[in-house]
């Protein structure tokens, strides 16, 4: 396999090649002194360079304008070595040794043409012409299966990172570290901050960039188990404004010691810079306290009233930033309290995974006489997988009831064919309250309508991941039923073709 390290590279060298080969003139060394008709005759299509003087690790040229140049490489697109007098082929077959040492397999014999022969210059340049026209046409060949390679790879290595993605996912193995810790420092002077803040509460901007993020810790020294109300936390984007997540908590559930927000999605994209706010409802007498850690000696970050932007003490809070893979869930653990739900303001869009209340209604359907009879369709709880094997004939499909939540702009899963010496199996996934359009949507007989949606057929081969996904053309008004199907490239052999459908996932809006 092409690493992504060697498909770069190969974008790097296509690139090159083509300003070297495309966007230069070809050039002309000559020794001598070629006729006004020979030069009419070149014209502006060749560059012509008069040779001057030849060293090891160079050659001294004159071009049209009498410049002199040092050459240290050789000319792109050469076309030809040539000398205009007899007397001057010794210079030039030493000029045609140096580009040969250089291993330019473009350099032929040295030309001797008479310096007033337009017509011999004019055969010869024919030759010449026919010579970079079958060599251009062999570097694009080149370029085009090199672009070509590089696209595979690409496509390759993107399948390779979503099937890791979705196994880390699932095996709760994702790299989840603590980047920054600010511990409480215990001074009882200190104010409850949540009480004394205005009605926005606080603000702390965080010292870590926001790639990466994946949950955030606050230290609770006093908590309130009386209180009726409520704390609220934002997280945002100082750069843009935007709000990254939200958290609804109720304060009587809030216990001393670290209390974890954690971010529904690690924070991925470009870096920026957050700020986490902080406000309480209910009465100031009941509200919890927050710790504060040691003097801050930046003011940027310090706590500050989120009303008035300026410092209401000398430290910051208390915290704990997590950091994990960018664009993953992070794992749930038992040292991390449970997420508090959005706003039900917060119109953003989201990725949710199908719970298995819903996987657990995966049942097969026949839509046509040749797949009738077949069993392909099971549901693995412990892997979270629907298994989907195709028939030899026909299609199997698997009706997910429910599938696709209300909202939803779009429905992905990764493929698989989990055995080596399976034959390629072709994925489907539709979305659809009416099953009998399924069958002429997938045969493409019909186009789908505002509600539905079609992911085309995915070629998958034997242990080769890919992933597949539809788009609604519109939010998901009510939950709808999502189809998986498979059927055979090739049909009459379906021997260990172990189709699997991971990772089923969900973007919703709202």
């Amino acid at each position: 396999m092409i690493s992504a390290a060697t498909a770069r590279n190969q974008d790097i060298h296509l690139l090159d090649s083509a300003k070297r080969a495309y966007l230069r003139k070809p050039t002309i060394l000559f020794a001598g002194q070629p006729s006004e008709a020979i030069r009419a005759l070149t014209g502006d299509s060749f560059a012509l360079l008069k040779i001057k003087r030849i060293a090891e690790d160079h050659l001294l040229v004159r071009d049209a304008a009498g410049q002199d140049r040092r050459l240290a490489e050789v000319p792109p697109q050469l076309a030809a070595v040539i000398a205009f007098d007899p007397g001057d082929r010794e210079l030039a077959d030493r000029a045609g040794d140096w580009l040969r040492k250089r291993r330019h397999a473009g350099v032929s014999d040295t030309a001797v043409i008479g310096a007033d022969d337009a017509a011999g210059f004019a055969a010869h340049m024919m030759v010449v012409a026919q010579g970079l026209a079958q060599r251009n046409a062999e570097l694009t060949t080149a370029l085009f299966r090199q672009l070509a390679d590089a696209r595979q790879a690409n496509e390759e290595l993107q399948n390779r990172f979503a099937a890791l993605e979705a196994f880390i996912d699932r095996a709760g193995l994702q790299p989840f570290d603590i980047a920054f810790v600010n511990s409480p420092v215990e001074d009882d002077t200190e104010p409850n901050v949540l009480a004394t803040a205005g009605s926005g509460g606080i603000s702390q901007i965080l010292p870590v960039a926001s790639s990466g993020v994946s949950a955030v810790a606050l230290h609770v020294a006093k908590a309130a188990p009386r209180s009726g109300g409520t704390l609220r936390a934002a997280l945002q984007s100082i750069e843009d404004g935007r709000i990254i997540e939200t958290w609804t908590v109720p304060i009587a559930e809030i216990n001393a010691g670290w209390m974890t927000l954690s971010l529904q999605k690690t924070v991925a994209g470009l870096r920026r810079t957050l700020r986490l706010l902080v406000s309480a409802e209910g009465q100031r007498a009941d509200l919890p306290t927050l710790s504060l850690g040691n003097a801050q000696p930046l003011a940027l970050f310090r706590l500050q009233d989120a009303d008035l932007r300026q410092s209401i003490s000398s430290s910051s809070l208390a915290l704990q930033v997590f950091v994990g893979l960018p664009g993953i869930v992070p794992p749930e653990r038992d040292a991390f309290a449970a997420r508090a739900g959005h706003d039900k303001a917060d119109q953003g869009l989201r990725e949710l995974a199908l719970p298995q209340d819903i996987l657990f209604k995966t049942q097969q359907v026949n839509l046509d006489m040749e797949s009738s009879g077949f069993d392909g369709v099971s549901y693995l709880e412990s892997e979270r997988v629907v298994s989907c094997h195709p028939p030899a004939f026909g299609s199997t499909v698997a009706r997910i009831a429910g599938g696709c939540p209300q909202g939803a702009l779009r429905v992905s899963a990764n493929l698989l064919v989990a055995h080596e010496k399976a034959r390629d199996v072709e994925f489907a996934l539709v979305v659809g309250d009416d099953e009998g359009r399924i069958a002429g949507i997938l045969a493409g007989t019909d186009d789908p309508r505002p509600g539905e949606g079609f992911s085309g057929w995915v070629r998958v081969p034997a242990k080769q991941p890919r992933f597949g996904s539809l788009y609604l053309d519109a939010p998901a008004r009510a939950q709808s039923d999502l189809y998986l199907v498979t059927r055979m490239v090739e049909p009459g052999n379906h021997d260990f073709a172990w189709a699997r459908f991971l990772n089923i996932h969900a973007l919703v809006q709202g």
